[in-house]
């Protein structure tokens, strides 16, 4: 991309565990925005995450990503998103399928796109990065074992 406003990071060799939604990071994600190309045209599709996150500042901000990677980036064509791809090879993930994983950070959003070049298709997974949770909370085991009090156990002589 020539003049880069949007900075993609690679994801780390096969390390996908970042690129799937985790019970930590629920609450972040704004939502996912699929694309599929069919020929020349594009094709999208908005999956809901967290509605309570969708702004009118998100929503200009995934506009202006998603025009920027149409007209000089790996969304403009199928050519463009396979040339991208293959100038891109430490992004190549393998597993059930191959993919190619990148990272997006903006100053509130933090974007994971994953491109399947061989389906033609996309995914832009959308995170408000001040939502991110760090770490589960520890359980509180004396809460848990709390509570019910023993019974009183018989000796062994009592009938």
């Amino acid at each position: 991309m020539s003049g880069e406003k949007y900075l993609f990071f690679d994801m780390p060799e096969d390390d996908v565990s970042s690129l799937f939604t985790t019970k930590l990071q629920e609450q972040a994600r704004v939502g996912c925005l699929r694309g599929v190309f069919d020929g020349d045209a594009l094709t999208t599709s908005w999956l809901k995450g967290n509605e309570t996150l969708e702004s009118p500042a998100f929503n200009a901000e995934l506009r202006e990503l998603l025009e920027t990677f149409r007209n000089d980036g790996p969304l403009k064509n199928l050519q463009f998103m396979r040339q991208f791809c293959r100038e891109h090879p430490q992004a190549r993930m393998s597993g059930r399928q191959t993919f190619y994983a990148f990272r997006i950070d903006t100053s509130q959003h933090r974007y994971y796109l994953r491109l399947f070049p061989q389906k033609r298709k996309f995914y832009l997974f959308c995170y408000q990065t001040d939502q991110f949770r760090e770490g589960r909370p520890e359980p509180d085991f004396n809460l848990l074992y709390r509570g019910k009090p023993r019974k009183k156990q018989k000796s062994r002589g009592e009938r």
